[in-house]
């Protein structure tokens, strides 16, 4: 899959504001530009996320223990709120995003997911 918008740039604040580079955490939440109009804007499902209306550095907590398991938390419940987390979850796994919490699932979670799939493939070849 081709995912030309990774976001690398804040969103505008105001209307108006032009787009300015991002911190590093943000680099890796899959947010396109702004919604085009028409077909384009409902053929791309980040457009839809709910993510698109946060602060990027939610999905992004420091570490995974004390006060970071209450910010996974938080991320993840806009996660639960969101129409396309499948396919933010896919994209994760497709695009191996090592960080942050992407379609519900922390970056623990993804490599434990990762792990168990592995060991299942593993498994069937014998």
């Amino acid at each position: 899959m081709n995912y030309p918008y990774l976001l690398n740039v804040h969103r505008p604040q105001e209307p108006g504001d032009l787009y300015r580079l991002s911190r590093a955490a943000a680099d890796y939440l899959p947010v396109a530009p702004p919604a085009p109009t028409g077909e384009t804007a409902t053929n791309d499902w980040r457009h839809r996320a709910t993510c698109r209306e946060e602060d990027p550095e939610l999905f992004f907590p420091i570490g995974n223990t004390g006060p970071a398991l209450l910010q996974i938390e938080e991320a993840k419940a806009v996660c639960r709120r969101c129409p396309v987390r499948d396919t933010c979850l896919a994209w994760a796994f497709d695009t191996n995003q090592d960080h942050g919490v992407l379609g519900g699932v922390s970056e623990d979670e993804r490599r434990s997911m990762k792990r168990r799939a592995s060991r299942q493939r593993a498994a069937d070849k014998d």
